[in-house]
């Protein structure tokens, strides 16, 4: 074999290779761009109190119209293929500035829109999408209010508030033994106060015994109170349906003050690795709600399963996997499937109505919405994790479960 010959003629070879690979970019680019575009729109905090989180949930949206766009070559809508822009602006965790950009946005035309996070920032946001007749599909405000104003254009991924912590009562029937004796804690906002009251209803009908019932400001910095009806009421468990920063006070305060319960439950805060960090050994045991899990295992009608999504999310983006990470992922997935069964990508109100009917499994779970909108409490109810290890683990629904519970939890002294 002469080779020199053939050395040169595969240097030829890779050569043509290479400037092939350089075109193919700049060619799916050009289709790309050549593509319509449908382009959603919306508020998120990228800056604020809420910006850890806020940046979670954009990047689960950037995440899914990435796939959408170059690994599924656009969204077939009709006849044709559409590229999707998620365009959000950053909303600073302020509702006053929310609404201002968001009629910045119908008025300059935009037809669909994703949701920001928190109740305070969601509830005034939807109310202005609601007279422009848009949709927005949200993961981020779950207050009952957003749900009981008669709103025809809103769509929720999980249950409203005083109905999304029913699962973490239930769980309580599943531990050996029960428990008998509880304190409730929430904080006195759109959000947590319903979802308290909720959860207070939801244990005295299993014929549970609430000792107290604790109303906590909007923002705490101290919970001394707290920690001497702990001391003194001596509760099984304490559940406070409270935000991550709140949460995590709490849980500090208790456990400098050795306040040992047999559960410590936080609706809030344990699902993101600050809050374990901020808490070290103390973190453990903790349980709290998460709509969503990675170690999911359902079909998705985009990326084909829970565990191909994670995979693709994994391998595009640095930031830390948590739950709002499958929540904002629902969003889309809602979307593509309403947009697609619309056959147009300028109609919302028959989006609208497309949303309204959904009724599919995701990456995320069950997608159906109530009559007002929010995720049906059964089908998208969350799940209950517990902090195992410095990480998250599911203990209950059974059919979703990886890990036994902790019961009881190790006091804080033995840690």
């Amino acid at each position: 074999m002469n080779t020199h010959f053939t050395r040169r003629k595969s240097l030829k070879v890779l050569g043509a290779v290479a400037g092939a690979a350089a075109i193919a970019p700049l060619a799916r680019n050009a289709y790309a761009q050549a593509m319509p575009v449908i382009t959603i729109g919306g508020t998120i905090p990228f800056s604020g109190r809420w910006a850890e989180v806020g940046q979670s949930v954009y990047t689960a949206y950037m995440t899914v119209a990435k796939y959408i766009n170059e690994v599924n070559g656009g969204l077939q809508v009709g006849n044709r293929r559409h590229r999707i822009e998620v365009k959000m602006v950053d909303d600073a965790s302020d509702p006053q500035r929310a609404t201002s950009l968001l009629q910045r946005q119908v008025d300059e035309g935009v037809q669909f829109f994703l949701g920001s996070y928190s109740s305070p920032i969601v509830l005034p946001a939807v109310a202005i999408t609601e007279r422009a007749r848009k949709p927005m599909v949200q993961a981020g405000g779950g207050a009952d209010a957003i749900f009981t104003q008669g709103y025809k254009f809103t769509f929720g991924i999980f249950p409203r508030a005083s109905r999304s912590a029913f699962p973490a009562v239930d769980a309580l029937d599943q531990l050996n033994p029960k428990p008998k004796t509880f304190i409730v804690v929430y904080s006195n906002n759109p959000f947590s106060k319903p979802q308290g009251l909720g959860v207070i209803e939801r244990l005295k009908a299993k014929g549970y015994q609430v000792l107290e019932v604790v109303e906590l400001p909007a923002q705490i910095q101290d919970v001394s109170a707290l920690i001497e009806s702990i001391r003194s009421k001596t509760p099984d468990v304490v559940l406070c349906l409270t935000a991550d920063q709140e949460s995590l006070v709490i849980a500090r305060q208790m456990a400098q003050a050795r306040s040992d319960v047999k559960m410590l439950f936080t609706s809030l805060g344990p699902q993101t690795a600050t809050f374990r960090d901020a808490l070290g050994k103390y973190a453990e045991g903790i349980t709290c709600i998460s709509t969503w899990s990675p170690s999911f295992k359902f079909k998705d009608p985009v990326f084909g399963t829970t565990e191909k999504y994670v995979e693709y999310y994994k391998a595009n983006n640095k930031l830390p996997i948590i739950y709002h990470q499958g929540t904002g992922a629902a969003c889309m997935i809602a979307y593509a499937w309403a947009l697609q069964q619309v056959g147009k990508a300028d109609d919302p109100i028959a989006v609208r109505d497309a949303l309204a009917r959904i009724d599919i499994e995701s990456l995320y779970g069950r997608i159906k919405f109530t009559p007002e909108g929010d995720g049906d409490e059964v089908l998208m109810g969350s799940a209950v994790t517990q902090v195992q290890g410095n990480d998250v683990k599911v203990i209950f629904p059974t059919g979703v479960k990886e890990a036994a519970p902790i019961w009881p939890m190790q006091p804080y002294s033995k840690r």
